[in-house]
């Protein structure tokens, strides 16, 4: 008899617009787009993350959004508000600010109001492993 194995292979997040998916948590995660067959792609799209063998999978869906998420994505970083100005200018909305248990941390939106947190950092070791954030090329003056 085999052996029973299971693991996280995905996290799926719901998006009205592949295209725009694709670029804003390529962005936020900079993650790499995987190849899916083609039959999959008018539904989903892959993202490869930089230090996970989890993927993001996100999948096109009409559906309007009714109530809060039962599950969502944390984001740990060493400047929250540097990292929450440089969601939002991918597109991010600020939702709520919460403090608990001697915690500090927004809760933001996505571009399709999927839920997500940035927290200061949870595990400090495995941060200081990332390489740091690509910071957006600064606009010429005309």
């Amino acid at each position: 008899m085999t052996e029973l194995r299971s693991r996280i292979a995905q996290f799926v997040i719901d998006v009205a617009d592949l295209d725009a998916g694709v670029a804003f948590w390529s962005a936020v995660l900079d993650a790499t787009e995987e190849t899916l067959g083609a039959d999959s792609q008018p539904v989903y799209r892959r993202l490869k993350l930089p230090d996970s063998d989890i993927r993001i999978l996100l999948q096109r869906t009409d559906d309007p959004k009714t109530s809060k998420e039962r599950m969502h994505v944390d984001l740990e970083t060493n400047d929250v508000e540097a990292e929450v100005r440089r969601l939002e200018a991918l597109g991010a909305t600020r939702w709520d600010h919460q403090q608990e248990r001697g915690h500090e941390f927004w809760v933001l939106r996505d571009p399709w109001d999927n839920e997500f947190c940035v927290l200061p950092p949870e595990f400090p070791t495995l941060l200081a492993r990332r390489d740091p954030v690509p910071q957006p090329s600064p606009t010429p003056l005309s």
